[in-house]
């Protein structure tokens, strides 16, 4: 009689791990299980502000500009007429680099670059798109306007008074524009020169 030899092994063989591959199929998780997921500061203000947007003015999400700085990033360009305006988004507590956001003015020839800062909320969102109509009204329709009027809070509309850098507890707005040069060439110049405290040239 020949000896039958048995041999057990901890490790699998390859036939046996694929099958057991085979032979699960994958789980789908049940809806009211699924996580939200919540929308980006960018992707909240860029919904807000479509509908209120006049007929000729368009809107892009996720630009990048090159500078000396490297490429720099714009969450939205705005093209009204020959206009063309940067909306920066960043958290409330975010510290603004100046430098950075006047390189990207410069250099993404933009007119106006707006930088937002806020929190991941809709209320906030509504502030913040306020505030770009305040800069640029010719961007919107008259519905836009009228209703961003109505459902902004009180805080932001009286900080914002011909003011270009202002805020609310939580929403902060600072713009830079082309055509005032005390908004941008300090700070484009100290960029330039790799962030050094230095006088401005002649």
């Amino acid at each position: 009689m020949t000896p039958i030899n048995i041999r057990v092994t901890a490790y699998p063989t390859v036939e046996w791990l694929r099958q057991c591959a085979a032979d699960r199929q994958p789980l789908s998780r049940p809806a009211d299980r699924l996580v939200d997921v919540r929308p980006s500061r960018v992707q909240l203000l860029a919904g807000i502000l479509r509908p209120m947007l006049g007929t000729e003015t368009r809107i892009e999400e996720d630009k990048w500009v090159a500078t000396p700085d490297g490429e720099l990033p714009v969450d939205l360009v705005m093209y009204s007429s020959d206009r063309r305006i940067a909306v920066c988004c960043s958290p409330r507590w975010y510290e603004e680099c100046r430098g950075q956001d006047a390189l990207s003015l410069v250099y993404g020839g933009f007119d106006m670059l707006v930088r937002i800062q806020l929190n991941s909320d809709p209320v906030d969102a509504v502030d913040a798109a306020w505030a770009i109509m305040n800069q640029v009204p010719s961007a919107f329709s008259n519905f836009g306007r009228l209703s961003l009027g109505r459902r902004a809070s009180e805080e932001i509309r009286k900080a914002g008074a011909n003011s270009c850098a202002y805020g609310s507890e939580s929403v902060g707005v600072r713009v830079m524009r082309l055509h005032v040069a005390t908004d941008w060439v300090r700070a484009f110049e100290n960029a330039l020169r790799g962030g050094e405290s230095l006088p401005l040239s002649a």
